[in-house]
């Protein structure tokens, strides 16, 4: 149980420090947003998905 909270503790600041440095104009979702389209993208068979 103390691995549990220690990870979610890690992943807490983590998270905290990544809004500090980016901003409140940048959001961890839009991040993950991008990421996902720029993988879509790049993929060979991007157009081939549904």
């Amino acid at each position: 149980m103390k691995q549990f909270i220690v990870l979610m503790a890690m992943v807490a600041l983590g998270v905290f420090l990544y809004l500090c440095i980016a901003g409140p104009d940048d959001s961890v979702q839009s991040a993950l947003g991008a990421l996902w389209r720029h993988d879509l993208a790049s993929h060979p068979y991007a157009e081939m998905r549904p």
